[in-house]
């Protein structure tokens, strides 16, 4: 078992922050944000285009972050971009430099491309956790073996449990788990009840969660996030708490709502992956914050 996974399976919740790579290749500052997260986090998660924007390639970014900051990584890794034969590619990449954990993702939708290009999707989620694993063993699906076998990475997936038909989530819970995921990382959960619900299905799968953590910067983000985001119609009500607010007041509040909700649901979840919708440094407060919580209670 890969040392990502046996954290995930230790009783204090793993910590993970989740991030965008830079636009280009100054990579200086958002090292010295990630840099204040070291012995407060477990892992760095780096997102792979994300709403279709183009950043530093994450195998890359991860490299460095690796390197330079001696951070556990993990990289998200789209079917949106790449043909089976590029994501083999960076997989082999990811194993080489030894990235502790990689995810399979659909990637986010785009309604059109430029000059014409079209979407890839010549694996899906599925099929590209299994390439995960074959490549993991060793089999490069095309009739040879590795000479050496990979370090053993972590494998996981993404989960919705906002879906309101959930037990169609549900149904890909399983199959993401027959697929080999060992873990989920899940849209931004606002609830409870919700979690708990959701936890208590993925353990029948044998799958650990990690439970996505989305602060809320100021007003127009919370009617962004609850005006063009289908998967999160669930959480509106979440959402309506900020209208009037100024920014100072609306950051404060999600920040000890996040740390809040986070300590009522240490007991139930793998750990709780800190997403960076209103940039990292929200992300990385919430993080410090509830790290610092734990230390002080003991329990860290």
């Amino acid at each position: 078992m890969s040392a990502l996974l046996r954290r995930l399976d230790e009783r204090r919740p793993a910590l993970w922050v989740e991030v965008a790579p830079p636009r280009g290749i100054a990579v200086e500052s958002m090292l010295t944000r990630l840099g204040a997260l070291r012995g407060h986090v477990d892992a760095i998660n780096l997102a792979d285009n994300a709403l279709g924007r183009v950043k530093l390639a994450p195998l890359v970014f991860g490299s460095i972050v690796k390197s330079q900051l001696g951070m556990a990584v993990v990289i998200n890794f789209s079917c949106r971009d790449r043909n089976r034969h590029a994501l083999k590619a960076d997989l082999l990449g990811a194993g080489a430099l030894g990235i502790e954990g990689v995810v399979a993702l659909a990637g986010d939708k785009i309604d059109s491309l430029p000059g014409g290009a079209r979407l890839v999707h010549d694996l899906d989620p599925f099929s590209l956790l299994a390439t995960m694993n074959d490549l993991r063993r060793g089999d490069t699906g095309e009739g040879r073996r590795l000479l050496k076998t990979l370090p053993q990475f972590a494998i996981g997936a993404v989960a919705n449990p906002n879906r309101k038909a959930l037990e169609r989530e549900f149904e890909l819970l399983e199959r993401k788990s027959r697929a080999g995921a060992e873990f989920v990382i899940t849209q931004p959960v606002f609830d409870a009840g919700v979690a708990r619900a959701f936890v208590e299905q993925a353990r029948r799968h044998r799958l650990r969660v990690m439970l996505g953590i989305l602060p809320v910067k100021r007003e127009s983000m919370a009617t962004y996030l609850k005006e063009r985001i289908p998967d999160l119609a669930g959480a509106h009500a979440h959402f309506d708490r900020y209208a009037g607010l100024e920014e100072e007041h609306a950051r404060r509040m999600s920040i000890e709502s996040s740390v809040a909700l986070m300590r009522e649901l240490a007991g139930d979840v793998a750990g709780f992956n800190m997403m960076s919708g209103g940039g990292p440094s929200l992300a990385i407060e919430v993080a410090l914050e509830f790290s610092r919580s734990l230390e002080a209670s003991g329990a860290r």
